[in-house]
């Protein structure tokens, strides 16, 4: 059976930051309330079970918003506390808090930006896996590529890395999506899943809303908020056709040997 992990970073609205716009006053927590909210509308009509790493600060802010993330169907994760930068994840404290308000105790985490972290420190948490491995080459942000490419143990952890094409290592994350043309994606993901039956991809809710600031890079703004909803629409679907939506945890339960 193959499997699709489809994930979504759920956090205060600062990714303008990292292309040179001010800090907003809240840090982007009121914007990011907001993004979420759209996003649950939109995601209802997909019928596909999801992984949602959600910051603390935003899930303490927004009960209402991580209540009917979960009765979506949505596996709830930790994205730590903040998604500021350089800020004390705590690690513990956001899964504790995180698991108080979902009602379950909380088995993942993703570190924001993927900031590497020791593993034992994440394990000590209570964690049970973690997904802040993209194991590819990114210009300006990290070099990657001696990382395992699919799920593994380290230790007591699993690691779930984000999806990479095999050998080249080209990576299939939220900016490749926006940035190659569609045909060109799904054969990347198509590959990924002929090779590997099973295609993780990460995306956020805010590239699903508007984008006005003017830092943002010009791939990113080139289409409307409705042209890259309806592509995520077109993925979502075509995705379902090519395996099984399934959450991190319930595919992990599901694991017993793995490949390196």
């Amino acid at each position: 059976m193959r499997s699709i992990l489809l994930t979504w970073d759920i956090e205060e609205y600062d990714a303008p930051e990292d292309f040179g716009a001010p800090r907003k006053n809240d840090g982007g927590l009121s914007r990011g309330g907001v993004m979420w909210e759209e996003w649950l509308g939109i995601a209802e009509q997909w019928n596909a079970p999801a992984t949602t790493f959600v910051t603390a600060r935003l899930a303490e802010n927004f009960p209402a918003l991580l209540d009917k993330t979960r009765f979506s169907g949505c596996e709830i994760a930790s994205h730590g506390w903040t998604h500021e930068k350089g800020a004390d994840l705590q690690l513990k404290e956001s899964r504790d808090k995180l698991g108080s308000l979902a009602g379950y105790p909380i088995q993942g985490f993703r570190s924001p930006r993927l900031r590497e972290l020791p593993m034992a420190q994440i394990h000590e948490a209570g964690y049970v896996y973690d997904a802040s491995s993209n194991p590819a080459f990114v210009p300006g942000r990290y070099c990657r590529w001696g990382q395992k490419r699919l799920p593994h143990r380290n230790g007591n952890l699993w690691e779930v890395p984000a999806s990479v094409l095999p050998l080249i290592r080209f990576p299939l994350f939220w900016a490749s999506f926006h940035l190659l043309p569609f045909p060109l994606y799904q054969a990347a993901c198509r590959i990924v899943l002929a090779t590997d039956g099973l295609l993780s991809l990460y995306f956020h809710p805010w590239e699903l809303s508007d984008l006005a600031e003017p830092e943002l890079p010009q791939w990113l703004r080139r289409r409307s908020k409705t042209q890259r909803v309806e592509r995520m629409r077109k993925l979502v679907s075509w995705l379902g056709k090519m395996g099984t939506f399934r959450t991190i945890a319930d595919y992990l339960a599901g694991t017993r040997v793995t490949r390196p």
